[in-house]
């Protein structure tokens, strides 16, 4: 889960800077693109495991001794220290909340001009 939270921060975090600096508006383009990067930056950090769902098992277990697959955020190094905890999945939930919550106020400013 804190592979997913990793993935997702990045493209997160450059558009919370972009929202900051517009004053709290957001565009369509903003809207769109920084939910589709914070998707694909967490596929990008769970490739290595994408085998595993699909039953491909030697080959999963090739990636997970492999440290080459550090170029998938540090996905290797990940997987070796991490621990679980309900705290990664709330921080992918509270980003999710807070794009919602930025779409929804930009309606209701849309609606109101």
């Amino acid at each position: 889960m804190n592979q997913l939270l990793l993935g997702a921060a990045f493209p997160f975090a450059v558009g919370l800077i972009l929202y900051v600096r517009r004053r709290a508006r957001a565009s369509l383009r903003l809207l769109t693109v920084v939910p589709a990067a914070m998707a694909a930056g967490a596929l990008w950090a769970v490739a290595p495991d994408i085998p595993r769902l699909l039953g491909w098992s030697g080959l999963y277990l090739r990636l997970a001794r492999s440290p080459w697959t550090d170029i998938f955020l540090f996905h290797y190094t990940i997987d070796r220290l991490e621990s679980d905890s309900p705290l990664f999945g709330l921080g992918l939930v509270l980003m999710a909340a807070a794009l919602s919550a930025a779409a929804w106020r930009e309606m209701a400013l849309r609606e109101t001009d």
